[in-house]
């Protein structure tokens, strides 16, 4: 799965399973999930 490091702003990939992520960049241990830009249509009730 694909994160942004909050610190830098780099793309990291990691092993969700793995313990103790850090970014190879900047050792900032603190990620965003990087989310796809297009917005989802919900049905209004």
């Amino acid at each position: 799965m694909a994160y942004r490091c909050a610190q830098c702003k780099r793309r990291v990939e990691f092993d969700i399973r793995k313990i103790g992520m850090k970014c190879p960049y900047c050792g900032s241990k603190v990620f965003f999930a990087e989310r796809p830009t297009i917005a989802k249509r919900i049905k209004a009730r």
